[in-house]
């Protein structure tokens, strides 16, 4: 059986390597969190009027601007950023608490910390099933660093937490823990209002099969969640079932359904096939899920299955999203707790065939190798406008040298040129002592599963 220090040191070389880049960029939807947070610890409010020129993701209700966004990624970041302050380790400037430093923590805390704990997630459920196509801690590392999901790690973002809480749910209902399904269903929700959709098509598995006690159980996880959303609501709107992207000020489709029930026939290729927003360009490796999911599926499989069928059901829900592209962004953002549900059902399945294989390191290879020149540029930073954002936005920056700042040791007085040259062979070290652990364990030794 692996130690815990065997455990910890593989999240902790996951952790280093997609915390290397910090986003510091002044985007609208990492600012109105930040925001938040600052206006809490400075005036201690939820309000933001003050500093709101600051994001174009707000809200204004009754002559108030608020953070349109929910509100769990926030309150994570906040008790963090309230020590910085009263320590004297952040100075007040003309946003307030407002700064950089901020926007790294919170990339850090909702984007580097959800990412690696995914990876380790991977890990430990590929340990305990062999035979494998290529090595567990490779099989768990390059589908996710090789994905739109690596991106995002290192923002202050709602997705990669969303889809942690998401991924522990789901391999709860494995596990037959309801109370946990619904504790970690309703932290899902209380990070982004639409994966409350996972728990609902989870109690309707569960009512197929009669399980009354079960659903009870879950419900009840999912109450402090329900409350505490309804709690923020309150606090902004004024109505506890009323959410603040209701009153967006840049975002009129959301007045009406948040957003959903519209047809938009451009989604189906723009959000899962194309260059655009892709699914299956920007996390190749799910294109495997193509044959290795029906493969080993047969419809009753499929219906009780609580990755797969809820990871479909969120997608098709975009496919009719009035914003489905999600504005400026590398990949479906909106898609990542599906992305990352269908990688672990993919895990749970795929097989020791030379096609895996093969399909596994090339698919992989080729996100990781798109990701780490967004990574290493532009980020996610993609103009809504831009048809191919890889051809026109990533690679000429890349050719050209023009390496992104927002890297930690940057701030130490290092160029971005010398800490991108850095990043890869240290990037590629990783790699090696990911595997080197695994294999230091006995062949068939499972991590043990939380």
């Amino acid at each position: 059986m692996p130690s815990r220090q065997q455990v910890v040191a593989f999240f902790l070389i996951v952790l280093f390597l997609c915390s290397w880049h910090l986003d510091q960029g002044h985007n609208d939807n990492t600012m109105a969190r930040a925001a938040t947070v600052a206006s809490i610890v400075d005036r201690g409010t939820l309000e933001i009027t003050p500093i709101h020129e600051v994001t174009g993701d707000k809200a204004l209700v009754q002559g108030r601007y608020y953070s349109d966004k929910a509100p769990l990624p926030t309150f994570l970041v906040l008790p963090f950023h309230w020590i910085l302050v009263k320590c004297g380790a952040i100075t007040t400037g003309e946003h307030g608490t407002l700064n950089d430093g901020l926007l790294r923590l919170g990339g850090f805390l909702c984007g580097s910390i959800p990412f690696a704990v995914l990876i380790t997630l991977a890990w430990m459920d590929l340990r305990s099933r062999r035979p494998l196509p290529v090595n567990a801690a490779l099989l768990a590392a390059l589908p996710l660093f090789g994905s739109f999901l690596f991106v995002y790690s290192g923002s202050f973002y709602n997705h990669l937490p969303g889809a942690l809480f998401t991924v522990l749910a789901a391999r709860a209902m494995l596990r037959v823990q309801h109370l946990r399904v619904g504790l970690w269903s309703g932290a899902a929700f209380l990070c982004e209002s639409s994966l409350m959709l996972f728990p609902i098509v989870w109690v309707m598995q569960l009512l197929l099969e009669k399980r009354w006690r079960p659903i009870g159980l879950l419900l009840l996880g999912l109450l402090p969640g329900l409350l505490g959303m309804a709690l923020h609501n309150l606090a902004v709107t004024g109505e506890a079932i009323t959410f603040p992207n209701a009153y967006a000020v840049n975002y009129g489709a959301m007045h009406h359904q948040y957003g959903f029930g519209t047809w938009q026939p451009k989604a189906f290729i723009g959000m899962l096939i194309s260059d655009y927003r892709g699914l299956l360009f920007y996390m190749p490796f799910l294109i495997i899920g193509l044959w290795t999911l029906p493969w080993n599926m047969s419809r009753r499989t499929f219906l009780r299955d609580p990755f797969v069928l809820p990871a479909l059901l969120l997608i098709a829900a975009f496919l009719t999203h009035a914003t489905w592209w999600g504005g400026w962004t590398y990949g479906p953002r909106y898609l990542i707790a599906s992305a990352a549900l269908l990688c672990f059902a993919i895990g749970q399945r795929i097989a020791d065939r030379p096609l895996e294989r093969w399909a596994t390191l090339v698919l992989s290879s080729f996100g990781l190798l798109c990701a780490m020149a967004a990574k290493m540029t532009i980020s996610y930073s993609l103009p809504t406008e831009i048809q191919h954002p890889l051809l026109t936005e990533v690679l000429p920056r890349v050719l050209k040298g023009e390496w992104t700042t927002g890297q930690w040791p940057v701030l130490l007085g290092l160029s971005p040129t010398v800490a991108t040259l850095l990043f890869l062979p240290i990037f590629a070290l990783g790699l090696f002592l990911l595997v080197r652990i695994d294999r230091s364990l006995p062949p068939h030794a499972p991590v043990p599963l939380p």
